[in-house]
């Protein structure tokens, strides 16, 4: 029974202590969305062969919205590419099989202008259009798919139960004047009916209109659409007698529901149009597979054709991970040096020469001669502050007409070079797909872009596709199940913070060794006054809690000059009372007889502390070696406190990359967390024995 108990207590305390590490190893593995799951699940979708993936689709949008970094804001713009986009919502992928349930949606290849045109004189709204594929867009986004859609349910339905409730008031308050402002009886007897029969259809029309605020998506279907069009028409809103309240309820009470019918009928009678013009249908679902590197390079290469430098650009694709980067690094040397330029002046006119071509392709100038283009913004866009804001600028630069040639001509190659490289980056290998289809791209595994050719994108845009599937080899399972753990090591400069970590830890750890067996060799092996004294002092530090040294430290510390260097992270930890005090109890563990044979062979203190008593303490000195070490790697108030650069953190610092104001990717920190306590966990396997020699004998005689 006992034996029964102790198993019990022994799993028990087994359960809790590895329960948190088995947590954070799964947590490693799992997806975003799995992370905070309740109940917790020990499965996660990474481990599966197959996947379906959550999309939106919506109408009329052909591309993302996004953030743009400094370099993309000073690209040069590109041809518009017929994008039909598709949004993830769900966790991103990177890899895989992919089918896109395309089969069977209705499409066209063109449209009626003069239709068009008429459609668009009716629009309660103003759309700025060249082409009907334009307007289609324009009207979907505005009603159905911008930031701020009309068919926004929530902002719709209050508008409406609003204009109800404002109506229904003015209906009572009109009642309370009806004998002042009407003299003939009959007018004022049939309009009070009136009003009174309307009141009932509000109320009415109010509770059902309610009903639809709870719907399960934030937009209106086409189906809700029709259904409030039809509750807005049975609305008898007309009143057919004259008096001096006729003008009053029109303006309060039928002209802000006449307002929303309009819109809705309006968006019935386009979006019908658009359903009926669209007489051709898919033939086969979009099936592409993500490529390996060797089928990249090759896409990249052909999409470069004759690209001026495509040498120098396949050398630097064998050699660097930044195939684009170092070829604009090169080019601007190469600038540099040809017109003896310095590279800040470089850096300065790149925005502005960038911005004046942007402004000259927006206006119609498509001329490659920088001069010229200039020559001809001079004559067209004489009256724009834009352009006479750009044209100071590049004037103050006072630059030669053949360096500033050179510049627009590489920057043009470099947004060629970047646009091909970036789009290559994310293509997927089309398996099957309609003919139409050219290229499938995966941006970031959260944004899939098809680009299509023959089709305008806007006639694919309103298909009701809500998932893709996607199927996994077996080592594509393998890179799924690690990808949290690429993240990680990418998100921040971990072999820096490595390399930074495993030199901190090693030479502290060296230094206390020596200097913890120096100093428990003399207290234990020496005699001079005061040792024991000296000895008691040094316990005594033990109970001073490190938190109350930091600020002293740190002051010596900066005092020195030492901030954001190696020396404030090693050379104040070299010292360990506790390593003295646990080298000391073993070192008089050792028979005095080995110390008086050694002195009468003529050796020294150094010879015999370094010959015979560290090597018969080698448990004691591997247990303060590997605690100070797992001490020193763990490190993070300190080194958080001494460090204000990246070139000196090490990871326990590092690990705060992935908490910030707006939350934790705590999948991305497990791994992280994960692969900075692996050396650790290592060392300890192959040192635990040294580690429960140590412990166990030191103090034994």
């Amino acid at each position: 029974m006992k034996k029964l108990v102790i198993y019990i207590l022994l799993i028990f305390g087994a359960v809790v202590m590895l329960g948190p590490f088995i947590w954070m190893l799964l947590t490693s593995f799992k997806a975003p969305s799995e992370v905070q799951q309740w109940p917790p699940s020990f499965y996660t979708k990474n481990f599966a062969f197959s996947r379906d993936v959550k999309v939106i689709l919506k109408p009329g949008v052909q591309r993302v919205a996004k953030g743009v970094s400094l370099r993309e804001a000073y690209a040069l713009k590109t041809a518009e590419e017929n994008l039909l986009t598709i949004t993830v919502n769900d966790d991103p992928f990177y890899r895989g099989t992919m089918t896109i349930p395309l089969k069977g949606a209705r499409y066209a290849t063109g449209v009626d202008v003069e239709r068009v045109k008429e459609l668009s004189s009716k629009s309660p709204v103003e759309f700025s259009w060249k082409t009907p594929e334009e307007f289609f867009e324009q009207f979907f986004i505005y009603y159905k798919s911008g930031a701020d859609p009309y068919f926004q349910r929530a902002k719709l339905v209050n508008e409406i139960l609003s204009s109800t409730e404002g109506a229904l008031r003015t209906i009572s308050q009109m009642k309370r004047f009806v004998d002042i402002r009407i003299k003939d009886e009959e007018e004022k007897e049939k309009f009070l009916s009136f009003l009174e029969a309307l009141s009932g259809e509000l109320s009415s029309f109010q509770e059902k209109v309610l009903v639809m605020k709870a719907g399960t998506t934030l937009i209106l279907s086409d189906e809700e659409v029709k259904k409030l069009y039809e509750l807005l028409d049975d609305l008898q809103l007309e009143y057919s007698g004259d008096n001096p309240l006729v003008p009053v309820y029109r303006k309060n009470v039928v002209s802000p529901f006449e307002e929303v019918k309009r819109n809705v009928s309006y968006y019935l009678e386009v979006s019908g149009f658009f359903q009926s013009v669209q007489n051709l249908a898919v033939e086969k679902d979009i099936v592409a597979r993500s490529m390996k590197k060797d089928e990249r390079k090759a896409l990249f290469l052909k999409k470069i054709g004759n690209f001026p430098d495509r040498e120098l650009v396949e050398r630097l694709l064998e050699e660097s991970e930044s195939p684009v980067e170092d070829y604009v690094s090169l080019k601007e040397k190469e600038l540099s040096e040809k017109h003896h330029v310095d590279l800040l002046t470089i850096a300065s006119v790149k925005p502005v020469v960038s911005s004046l071509i942007s402004l000259a392709q927006e206006n119609g100038i498509e001329t490659e001669n920088f001069s010229q283009m200039i020559s001809e913004m001079d004559v067209k866009l004489a009256e724009s502050s834009t352009y006479k804001v750009l044209k100071s600028k590049l004037s103050q630069l006072d630059l030669g007409e053949e360096f500033l040639n050179e510049v627009a001509g590489y920057l043009r190659n470099v947004s060629i070079l970047r646009k091909a490289y970036e789009d290559t980056m994310s293509s997927w290998k089309i398996v099957d797909a309609p003919d139409f289809v050219k290229e499938v791209r995966v941006k970031g595994g959260e944004v899939i872009e098809i680009l299509l050719e023959g089709v305008p994108s806007v006639f694919l845009s309103d298909e009701p596709i809500d998932s893709v599937k996607l199927k996994f080899s077996f080592s594509e399972v393998l890179a799924n199940i690690f990808q949290n753990y690429v993240d990680a090591w990418n998100a921040a400069p971990f072999p820096r913070y490595y390399f930074n970590t495993f030199l901190v830890a090693t030479t502290t750890t060296l230094l206390e060794v020596v200097t913890a067996s120096l100093a428990a060799y003399a207290f234990s092996w020496m005699v001079f006054p005061g040792r024991d004294f000296i000895f008691g002092l040094f316990l005594a530090t033990m109970m001073i809690p490190g938190e109350v040294l930091l600020v002293p430290n740190f002051i010596t510390i900066s005092k020195l000059g030492w901030i954001d260097t190696y020396y404030a992270l090693i050379i104040p930890w070299i010292v360990s009372v506790f390593a003295i005090f646990l080298l000391r109890q073993h070192f008089l563990t050792i028979p005095r007889e080995l110390f008086d044979a050694a002195k009468i062979d003529g050796c020294s203190h150094w010879r015999f502390l370094w010959q015979m008593v560290v090597p018969l303490s080698k448990p004691a000195v591997i247990t303060s070696a590997l605690l100070k070490f797992v001490g020193s790697w763990n490190a993070f108030l300190w080194v958080l406190i001494v460090t204000n650069s990246e070139k000196y953190r090490t990871l326990p610092v590092g690990l705060q990359a992935f908490s910030s104001d707006v939350g934790t990717q705590y999948n991305l920190l497990m791994a992280a967390a994960t692969f900075s306590i692996l050396p650790v966990v290592i060392l300890f396997i192959f040192t635990q024995k040294y580690f429960i020699q140590g412990i166990a004998r030191t103090g034994l005689k």
